[in-house]
């Protein structure tokens, strides 16, 4: 579904040779990522692909699951980094690790979201209150 000039095209440089071999085995990961976790909570993959929608929707998440960790490169996770000359002082503050990883594919709350699988610990939809513990009523 997802070719490697698909990805190319949305990114702001062109990819080296290696690069475009770490590209096709990403895309590969995203889909069977995307696969194994729509597994995972019972539903059908093939099913919403014949859908137009969700295709062009699951054609974008692989993208961006590609994207990211080719461009962020060893950067991944870093926030800011610094150096001094005397004396070799360098500093580096990582932040947002769990977003992009170097060496693989992440599919994040919000791809999950958007592909319609649950994203997150929490309970969705409107549950009641729950009851008041019963007190007595002293006189």
């Amino acid at each position: 579904m997802v070719t490697v000039d698909d990805v190319e095209k949305r990114l702001p440089r062109d990819l080296d040779p290696a690069e475009k071999d770490r590209a096709g085995y990403l895309i590969e990961d995203a889909e069977a990522r995307i696969a194994e976790e729509f597994g995972r909570v019972g539903m059908d993959l093939d099913r919403f692909l014949e859908l137009p929608w969700f295709r062009a929707t699951y054609e974008r998440v692989v993208r961006e699951m590609v994207a990211a960790p080719i461009l962020v490169g060893i950067n991944a996770g870093m926030r800011s980094a610094s150096s001094s000359t005397m004396q070799e002082s360098d500093s580096v503050t990582f932040a947002d690790v769990e977003s992009v990883s170097w060496g693989g594919v992440t599919l994040t709350d919000q791809q999950r979201a958007d592909l319609g699988l649950p994203a997150g610990g929490l309970p969705r939809g409107w549950f009641p209150c729950p009851p008041r513990w019963p007190e007595r009523r002293l006189r």
